[in-house]
């Protein structure tokens, strides 16, 4: 494996090339220094300019390559390219045997063609490794130093770039200690909307309910990568850019480096470009790493996951009861289920809290008897709402649950429950795993 970093023999540039050499150093991999040569044109005149700057950029490059080798770097090899920086970069960043590519956000080239929005915004965009865009050199420095720890931000939004970001947070710590604070900045409209809980709407802030919810789910999603040492969660809301907030707790802990993935997701739609990940490298005042989503190879062998959570619905049919045992069979000792009756209005009539009571009573009678020796807790739910899909899956989003549980068909008194209906629509909507139980044949 390498490290590549592209300078442009800057003391911008050098900083970054100092950071990428002793990154080389602590992870034991090789450095490829390098520097790219934009041709000048076809005229003769031309074409003599541009073979002094490549005979004057070999000089540069190798006298560069001197200095980081007494830095303690190894192996630094020298690169010279002609062409366009960015696009060498990222060629470079697509090799199966690069680790991470680093750049430095500022350089000789003219803020419209270097400074983010060309080399440095454009390989992070477009790089299959990591890239890292470095502002000062000091705090990487004094950690790989082992003065102190790295002081690390990272933007979490439950994608799976999220996730990669995390995990490469993960190979950092191997090489030296990080204080690692991980922010999810929610849009209050969207997290209402996926837990279906409603109430009187505040412009600042989550309610309480959803607040303790969100908070719940970061930790347990973070604490499975990152552990809980020297790792802490924060949940902001925001109706605006989720940037600001972001950059607001990077600047409150004095962070030597934020951390994004691609393909960051928020409330409003955003995509990558023009949203977090972009807002983030032209606004943060400092060092930036930008994740791209890890494939499978190189996320390495996956591992078998553990249940702890489920969730069953069930109609009171036959089929919908015979969906409960499953949910109770894949979970430990310890594990919890969420045992889900969905009402239509029609069904639950005008004294609704009574007849929702009697529902209760009703689920109450189909936990399985060993449940309680296998020591699995039992949350029952009742909720009435005339699509029971969505319901479900709020249900799903509420309780947090690892797997969904169903039957495939049954009776209800909103439809009835065939797959291509409510299994399909749930299976439609969430990215929980869902399990279906489908009828056997007459």
């Amino acid at each position: 494996m390498r490290i590549v970093c592209g300078t442009d023999f800057s003391p911008f540039a050098g900083e970054a090339a100092t950071v990428a050499a002793l990154l080389a150093t602590r992870f034991d991999e090789s450095l490829v220094l390098t520097h790219v040569v934009q041709h000048a044109g076809a005229s003769a005149a031309l074409d003599e300019a541009h073979h002094a700057a490549v005979s004057d950029a070999q000089t540069r490059l190798h006298e560069e390559a001197e200095r980081l080798r007494k830095l303690g770097t190894a192996v630094v090899k020298e690169e010279l390219a002609t062409g366009s920086p960015n696009e060498k970069l990222v060629e470079a960043g697509h090799l199966s045997s690069t680790r991470l590519v680093v750049v430095s956000s500022l350089g000789k080239i003219a803020p419209s063609r270097f400074f983010l929005g060309s080399v440095a915004e454009r390989t992070a965009e477009h790089s299959a490794a990591p890239t890292l865009v470095v502002r000062g050199a000091s705090g990487f420095e004094a950690w790989l130093r082992g003065e102190r720890p790295l002081k690390v931000v990272v933007c979490y939004d439950f994608s799976e770039s999220a996730i990669s970001a995390l995990s490469w947070i993960s190979e950092l710590r191997k090489i030296g200690p990080c204080d690692v604070t991980v922010v999810y900045v929610s849009w209050p409209p969207q997290e209402i909307k996926r837990l279906g809980i409603h109430g009187q709407l505040s412009l600042e802030e989550n309610s309480p309910q959803i607040q303790v919810i969100l908070e719940r789910d970061i930790e347990q999603k973070v604490s499975e990568v990152l552990g809980r040492d020297n790792v802490r969660t924060r949940v902001l809301s925001s109706w605006g850019r989720p940037d600001f907030p972001l950059l607001g707790v990077a600047s409150e802990v004095k962070a030597d480096l934020v951390v994004v993935g691609t393909h960051q997701r928020h409330g409003l739609g955003h995509c990558w470009l023009g949203s977090v990940s972009r807002a983030v490298l032209r606004h943060s005042p400092t060092s930036v790493a930008v994740v791209p989503q890890l494939g499978a190879a190189t996320q390495g062998p996956a591992h078998i996951p553990e249940f702890k959570r489920a969730l069953v619905t069930t109609d009171f049919s036959d089929l919908g009861n015979r969906a409960i045992p499953y949910a109770y069979s894949v979970l430990p000792r310890g594990g919890k289920v969420c045992l889900l009756h969905v009402a239509a209005e029609s069904e639950m009539g005008a004294e609704k809290s009574l007849k929702g009571e009697v529902l209760r009573r009703e689920l109450q009678h189909l936990i399985p008897s060993e449940a309680e020796a296998r020591g699995i807790e039992t949350q029952i739910e009742v909720v009435d709402n005339e699509e029971a899909s969505t319901a479900i899956c709020q249900a799903a989003e509420r309780f947090g649950a690892d797997l969904i549980c169903m039957a495939s068909h049954g009776r209800s008194g909103l439809a009835k429950t065939v797959l291509g209906s409510v299994a399909q629509s749930v299976m439609t909507q969430s990215t929980r795993p869902l399990l279906v139980l489908r009828a056997t044949a007459p």
